[in-house]
This record gives C-alpha cells, structure tokens and sequence, in this order.
C-alpha cells in the first residue's frame, strides 16, 4: 500500500511534534512540505527535515503533492487552513482545539464533509490508559448513576512564554487562555465521560500576568443532561505547576486519575481496584499522555506518543473509510463547553446547553 504524504502549515513550537509522529510511521507516510508565513521558520523546518519549504499555503496546496494537510497555525486560523486544505482534497490533522469560534469549527466540519475527506482534532489525553479504562467502565455501567465530575488544571505559565508569540493570550487567535489553551484537554475529558452539557456557571480572571487579554485562572459548575453535577478549573497562576486530575463520582463507584493513570478506583462490589493501569501504561500513547503533565510548567515539554496515535487513526480511517477517533463534532463539543464557561463569566448568568 502506498504511503500517505503529509504536509504541515505552521512551524511554531508543536510542528515539530507533529514531524516526529509522522516519521514513527516510515513505512505508512512522509513528509513532504512544511508551509509558514515567516521564511526563516519554513526553511528552517524544511532544511533539518529534507523536504520543500513554503511561504503560502495556497502555493503548498497547489504545487506539492501530499494527501494530508496538519494543521499547527495560531488557534484562531485553524478553521481557516483546515477549510482550504479540505477544499484542495487533503485530509486534516488539526491541532487543538479545532478553532476558537461555533462559526469558524463548524466551516471546517462542513468543508470536511462536503469534500469527502477525514479531519482528525488532536486530543492526545483521550489516548492515556487511565482515560480508556474509565470510559470502559462507564460503558459496563460499573460505577452505577454518575453523580459528580471534576476536572482540574493547575499550571504555570510565564509572562514569558505569553510574550514568545504575538498571537499568544489573544481572544482573536488563541481564543483565550488557561481553559481554552491548557484546559482543553481535560474539558473534553470531563464532557467525554460526563455526557452532554445542560447547563453551566462560571467566574474568570487575570491575575499573575502582564500584557494578555485572557484569563489565567476560571472556574466553572456544570450542569449535565444526566442530573449529573460537575466542577471544572483551569488556571496558569499556580507555581510551579501541578499534575492534572479528573474524577468521577457514581453510586457503585468513584474513579480519580492523575496525569493520565488511574491513581485511585473503587467499587461497591470489590474493596478496591488498583487497575491494570495502575502501574507503568501499557502502551506509548499512555505513557505520552502521562509524560505530557511535564507541561504543567513547561509548555515545551510535550511527548509525541499520543500525537501519533491521532496520526495512525487518521491513517486508517482513510483506508478503511470509517470515521476517525476524535473527529469535528466530538472536538466542537468540548469547543462548546469552553465557550459557554467564557459566556457566562463575563455575562454573569448561567448559560443553557445548546449555544
């Protein structure tokens, strides 16, 4: 079987991990363009990767041949490169979270689906072994009525790594801050093993930063369409930063997992499971969205394993035609969900599920 060619639009600081999950798979797909406004980051990219270096997207798509188009611009533009790499016929790798705007993701969910081709969003925290066992156990009914979910975010951010780009802690482009940037992850995780959102109630703030229009600390009460009650932080401010956690309550049992492992499991009808992902994760995905809580304080310090985990779904999505893992819609509801905490932090009203 022929590989798959990837091409990439946007050389900032995640390009690279996109690269080197691309390259886990050398006998299923290449790289063969990198694609940045700014000349030196495209050859510069381009030159330590062997491939051809662009400064338009319009030209990548129109003169290099690839089949896949990973999307790693400023939040803000994602719809937008994703929306011409779908109408050129590629298929999309987005970096979260799909876009910043309902308008903008649901423009790439339509482009994706009206040219017949994939779109895989990047959520790599779905891919730890905790997370998985947890949605297992949820499916067998095994923790009986869920009663309360928590998420929590508590990470630090320099005014630094705000000031590293212009596009940085921007409503426009990185569509806000520690829940939108940070938190995505884990609003999805949340939303994932919760169910829908009926409602929801939130304050936001900026208080340890300089020069950034978002907030570095919000925190949100969640109403889902279960009954269920729900609580979800997410903060920048917190020295030197801390693993996250996400937990769950039910009638059978209770589920708490830190940075991707379970930490703690029991039940109503055995004293306690330790969990076959108590240990060491069973596979480099699990291990990736562990190793991934280093960026509580180092946004640099991202693993690759559950990036290519998203890059093998894609793969065999396109050659078995079946949807991908997290596709538009599952991305577009945790989307939602942020953008309902921001909506009624600053309206001050509980805001009700649909938007």
């Amino acid at each position: 079987m022929s590989k798959l060619r990837f091409a990439i639009v946007g050389c900032g600081v995640i390009h690279g991990t996109h690269i080197d999950a691309i390259k886990k798979f050398e006998n299923e797909a290449e790289l063969v363009a990198v694609c940045d406004e700014k000349p030196e980051a495209a050859q510069a990219a381009a030159k330590k990767h062997g491939v051809t270096a662009y400064t338009d997207l319009a030209a990548m798509l129109s003169e290099a041949q690839f089949d896949v188009l990973n999307v790693c611009t400023p939040s803000g533009v994602h719809a937008k490169h994703g929306v011409m790499g779908a109408e050129a016929g590629k298929h999309i790798v987005c970096e979260k979270p799909i876009d910043v705007t309902l308008k903008a993701a649901d423009s790439l969910i339509n482009a994706c689906r009206s040219n017949n081709v994939k779109l895989e969003v990047i959520s790599q925290s779905r891919y730890s072994d905790g997370i998985q066992q947890l949605r297992q156990w949820l499916d067998e009914g095994k923790l009986g009525r869920i009663c309360y979910g928590e998420a929590t975010i508590k990470w630090y951010r320099t005014q630094g790594y705000y000031d590293s780009g212009g596009w940085r802690g921007t409503w426009e482009l990185d569509g806000g801050g520690a829940l939108m940037n940070q938190g995505v992850h884990y609003a999805d995780q949340l939303r994932w093993a919760m169910g829908p959102v009926k409602s929801v109630a939130a304050t936001m703030a900026t208080l340890a930063h300089e020069r950034i229009e978002v907030e570095d600390v919000v925190a949100a009460t969640i109403e889902f369409e279960s009954g269920a009650v729900g609580t979800l932080t997410a903060s920048t401010d917190c020295y030197p930063g801390y693993p996250t956690t996400l937990e769950v309550y039910g009638t059978k049992g209770t589920v708490r997992i830190e940075s991707g492992k379970i930490k703690h499991a029991q039940f109503a009808d055995e004293s306690e499971a330790v969990g076959p992902y108590g240990g060491k994760p069973k596979t480099e995905a699990a291990a990736a969205a562990v190793a991934a809580d280093a960026t509580a304080s180092d946004p640099k310090a991202v693993s690759v394993g559950g990036h290519a985990a998203h890059i093998k779904d894609l793969m065999d999505a396109v050659r078995e035609n079946r949807e991908t893992f997290m596709n538009g819609p599952e991305a577009r509801s945790a989307l939602e969900l942020i953008l309902g905490v921001y909506q009624s932090a600053r309206t001050g009203k509980r805001v009700q599920f649909p938007m």
